[in-house]
C-alpha cells in the first residue's frame, strides 16, 4: 500500500495561502557559512539567506533577528515575472550561463508554470527554460552546465507519465528526454560523470533509477530499500544520497550498497535537501513544521541551525553548492 506521505507536497498542501511574514533565522549552535535558498510553494516565492557573519553586499535585507546567524538577502518574488507553486532548488555557479561574477546562478522548477527559471541571488532573471506540458518537481545541473528537470506528470490533467527532461548548456528548450522506469519523477541529481540519479514512482512502487550521461533511458540501479521518495544528492566522493520521509533519515549508498543513514532527529516531513561545499553540513525541508533545517553531514542526529517563518518550505540550496 503506498504511504499518504508518498504524495508529493506540490499536490498536497499548495495553494493555500498564508499570512506572509519574513522568515528568520531562530537557532544556531555550530552553523556553516552557506547561504542558503529556498522555495515556498504556497507563498510563491523564493527567499535568499545570507551566510553567517557576512553582510548582504548588494542584497535588500528585509528581515532579520539580533544575534542569529542569518538575515534574508531577498525575497525572489519577480523573477521570471512572478512564480506558481515552486519546488525543486539548485545553486550551481555559472552554470553555463553568464552572470554577475559575483552572483552565483539558482534553479527553480516552477511547477504551475511548466518551466524552470533560471536566476541569480540578487533576484534577477537570467533566462527561463521552457518545459511546457509538464509539471516539473526537481532541477538538477552536471559539471558542464547541462540541466535535468524532472516531471511528475503532463500538464494540465497530470494523467500519464512523467519523464525527465534534459536541457543543453545554454539552452532554453529540451534537447534530450529520459524515459522507462518510473510513471511519476520525483527529485534528481547529477554525479560528477554527467550521469542523472532520480527516484519516483512506479505504480506505488518506489523507484531509484540512473540516466547515464547522454542517454534517454531511465535504468534501475538496484537500490530497493527507500520507503518514501525525496531529495536526492550525490556527494563529491560520489555516494548517493537520498533522502526517505518514511525513516526520517538520509540513506547513503555506493552503487546500490546501503553504507550509511543519516539521523534527521526533530524534522517531522523532509521533503529535500541540500549539501554543502565541503559535504560537512546539510539543509533539509520540513513542510510539516514550515522549517528549514541544518545537520552535520554525514552525522546527523543535531539541528545546528534552523529557519523557520515559511508557510510551505520544499527546494533548498545552498552557496557554494556542493559538486561531485
Amino acid at each position: 500500500m503506498l504511504s499518504a506521505c508518498a504524495a508529493p507536497p506540490i499536490i498536497s498542501a499548495n495553494g493555500a495561502v498564508a499570512t506572509a511574514r519574513a522568515p528568520v533565522a531562530t537557532r544556531t549552535i555550530n552553523s556553516s557559512s552557506s547561504t542558503v535558498v529556498v522555495s515556498d510553494a504556497s507563498q510563491n516565492d523564493i527567499v535568499v539567506f545570507c551566510a553567517r557573519h557576512t553582510a548582504c553586499n548588494d542584497c535588500k535585507t528585509l528581515g532579520s533577528v539580533p544575534n542569529v546567524s542569518r538575515s534574508v538577502c531577498h525575497e525572489c518574488k519577480t523573477i521570471g515575472s512572478g512564480l506558481s507553486m515552486p519546488q525543486g532548488v539548485a545553486t550551481a555557479g555559472s552554470g553555463g550561463d553568464l552572470a554577475p561574477s559575483a552572483s552565483t546562478l539558482d534553479y527553480v522548477a516552477d511547477f504551475a508554470h511548466q518551466r524552470v527559471v533560471v536566476f541569480t541571488d540578487a533576484c534577477n532573471t537570467v533566462r527561463v527554460l521552457d518545459d511546457s506540458g509538464y509539471f516539473p518537481s526537481d532541477v538538477a545541473v552536471a559539471f558542464d552546465g547541462t540541466v535535468a528537470v524532472t516531471n511528475l506528470c503532463p500538464a494540465p490533467s497530470c494523467s500519464g507519465a512523467g519523464n525527465i527532461s534534459f536541457y543543453a548548456p545554454g539552452s532554453s528548450n529540451v534537447t534530450r528526454v529520459a524515459t522507462g522506469l518510473m510513471s511519476q519523477y520525483y527529485y534528481g541529481d547529477f554525479d560528477g560523470h554527467g550521469n542523472f540519479y532520480n527516484d519516483g514512482l512506479s505504480g506505488n512502487s518506489v523507484q531509484v533509477g540512473v540516466v547515464p550521461y547522454g542517454s534517454t533511458s531511465d535504468m534501475a540501479t538496484g537500490i530497493s530499500d527507500i520507503g518514501v521518495p525525496g531529495g536526492i544528492q550525490v556527494a563529491r566522493n560520489g555516494t548517493i544520497n537520498i533522502d526517505d520521509p518514511g525513516c526520517l533519515c538520509i540513506q547513503i549508498y555506493r552503487g546500490s550498497r546501503r553504507v550509511g543513514t543519516v539521523s534527521l532527529s526533530g524534522v517531522v516531513k523532509p521533503v529535500t535537501f541540500a549539501l554543502d561545499k565541503s559535504d560537512t553540513h546539510l539543509w533539509v525541508t520540513d513542510v510539516s513544521s514550515k522549517m528549514v533545517d541544518e545537520f552535520p553531514y554525514p552525522a546527523g542526529g543535531e539541528i545546528l541551525d534552523q529557519l523557520s517563518g515559511f508557510s510551505e518550505p520544499i527546494g533548498v540550496g545552498v552557496v557554494p553548492s556542493d559538486k561531485p
